[in-house]
């Protein structure tokens, strides 16, 4: 079976086949998610050790910076000194970025000017808050996940079988990996691949709603002195399930 979209895709893309088969094995209700947590915490001890000192490290942090929830990751591990570091010549080039704005705030002599001059800040805010170093870090490797799993299925027929009896994904990775299917194989192979990948997940949808429905149950009084059968957690399964552990917030095109 030859799946490949083409030889240049191949080359653009890095196959991760070690941790996308590590993830198929482990019986998570979204291997996806667990693998984005690792690549997570990859990104925030990068940025967190000696890549600080590394001149071309601190001139993207100066350029790129990181999102809301990155710098509250990186202030709440405690490696205060490279916070420090970073933050510093990070305000230093964001008030660069910023003269325009605050000098256009200060002059506006007009309503008509003060309107103008709060449009072009909340702009170059929005420019400024933009393009995150983790986010596009995990973006990039959630690609090749995507693509890895693909492809796998596309080549590998034991991959195949190990796919059939996982528990699905996410609902927000269930979506990228159809998006980002057609990448990986040929259109006759993705249409295989996405009825298989749908099948999959509507199984594992079911399964969940029952767990679920159970645990629900399992409350009345009349139920109390029987089995949880695996569903004591289920309320945790099922909002993972909808909503994902591990999202990368700028979806992938």
């Amino acid at each position: 079976m030859h799946p490949i979209h083409g030889t240049i895709s191949l080359m653009k893309i890095q196959l991760e086949t070690i941790p996308v088969w590590d993830g198929i094995k482990s019986n998570s209700e979204c291997y996806i998610c667990d693998l984005m947590a690792e690549a997570q915490h990859d990104a925030i001890s990068f940025y967190l050790g000696s890549s600080v000192m590394n001149p071309e490290t601190r001139v993207r942090v100066n350029e790129h910076g990181f999102c809301y929830k990155h710098f509250q990751m990186l202030v709440a591990a405690n490696k205060s000194q490279g916070v420090a570091l970073m933050a510093d010549t990070y305000l230093a080039m964001t008030r660069v970025k910023f003269e325009r704005s605050f000098n256009e705030l200060l002059e506006a002599k007009s309503p008509r000017l003060t309107k103008k001059a709060i449009e072009h800040f909340s702009e170059d805010l929005d420019k400024r808050e933009a393009g995150c170093l983790i986010c596009t870090s995990m973006q990039n490797r959630l690609k090749r996940y995507y693509y890895t799993t693909a492809y796998l299925w596309g080549e590998d027929t034991e991959f195949r079988e190990a796919f059939s009896e996982s528990k699905g994904f996410c609902l927000h990775h269930f979506q990228g990996l159809l998006q980002q299917s057609k990448e990986a194989l040929s259109a006759s192979v993705q249409l295989e691949f996405v009825r298989a990948l749908t099948q999959l997940e509507l199984a594992n949808l079911d399964r969940i709603a029952k767990d679920v429905y159970w645990m629900t149950q399992k409350y009345k009084s009349e139920n109390m002195d029987k089995p949880w059968n695996g569903c004591e957690d289920a309320h945790k399964r099922c909002t993972n399930k909808i909503t994902g552990r591990n999202r990368v917030i700028d979806p992938l095109h």
